[in-house]
């Protein structure tokens, strides 16, 4: 199936996505919400995909909501409505999903762009990139990526950041936590593929369990997720790759991990 607004390619286990509005910087419109969350779920049924990559084509990762269409709707509230909704689904695809997804920043990411940043799990970006929330800079309450930010930098910083509608960079951005690493532009896609062949080699259930819990974690008690933990690890026990990683424990050789 052909995307308009989205590219999908995939190549030794790994799911490219690829946000395909240069002309617009990325940005997020219905089209591309639809396809988009169509092709994370794609990627997410997939059983031979161990990582997923988003990336954006051009100048930038995603320059947020298409704000020409939003002053172009009739309706502008139903159309925030229906944009944030759109957002979300595949925010909550992307968090859902028992594989890694990697962001690969390479420029500008504001709006529902830093949003969808956020709901990856491993973010490598350009150190030249710049990030911010941009909602309050056009008399819009944030439509999405509040809790994920005050989840990571906690409420005094997140007010910070999203009430003044802060513009940063990607260095200030891995020295407070946002992201994992920020690189010369050329380096980028050596250290995405540098995490992209650690998960292609590692044992995927538990991989995507791990995320799970520590996804998780955020909505339990202690003893909730002492025994979602206890649950989860008692199930891995039960695949081939925990009897392959123990035996070659063992046998003091390295595993041959299969995903199953």
């Amino acid at each position: 199936m052909s995307y308009e607004t989205v590219t999908y390619t995939k190549k030794q286990h790994c799911a490219f996505i690829t946000l395909n509005r240069p002309e617009r910087l990325n940005s997020f419109d219905m089209k591309l919400g639809k396809e988009l969350y169509e092709i994370l779920h794609k990627a997410s049924l997939d059983e031979t995909v161990k990582v997923v990559v988003l990336r954006g084509t051009g100048k930038g990762f995603c320059g947020g909501g298409d704000v020409k269409e939003m002053h172009q709707s009739h309706d502008k509230s139903q159309f925030l409505r229906d944009l944030t909704k759109a957002i979300h689904r595949c925010v909550l695809e992307m968090r859902s999903m028992e594989k890694p997804v990697i962001a690969a920043v390479n420029g500008a990411a504001f709006g529902a762009g830093f949003s969808l940043m956020l709901a990856c799990d491993i973010i490598i970006a350009d150190e030249k990139a710049k990030f911010g929330t941009a909602f309050i800079g056009i008399g819009l309450a944030p439509g999405c990526g509040t809790q994920l930010l005050s989840r990571l930098i906690g409420y005094h910083k997140a007010c910070e950041y999203i009430l003044t509608s802060k513009v940063f960079s990607a260095k200030q951005a891995e020295e407070e936590g946002i992201i994992n690493k920020a690189v010369p532009a050329e380096k980028l896609d050596e250290e995405v593929e540098r995490f992209i062949s650690i998960f292609q080699q590692f044992p995927s259930i538990a991989v995507g369990k791990a995320k799970m819990l520590i996804h998780k974690s955020f909505e339990h008690t202690m003893k909730q997720h002492l025994e979602l933990e206890s649950i989860t690890a008692a199930f891995a026990a039960g695949t081939q790759d925990f009897t392959e990683g123990v035996t070659a424990f063992v046998e003091k050789r390295k595993p041959t991990f299969k995903g199953k």
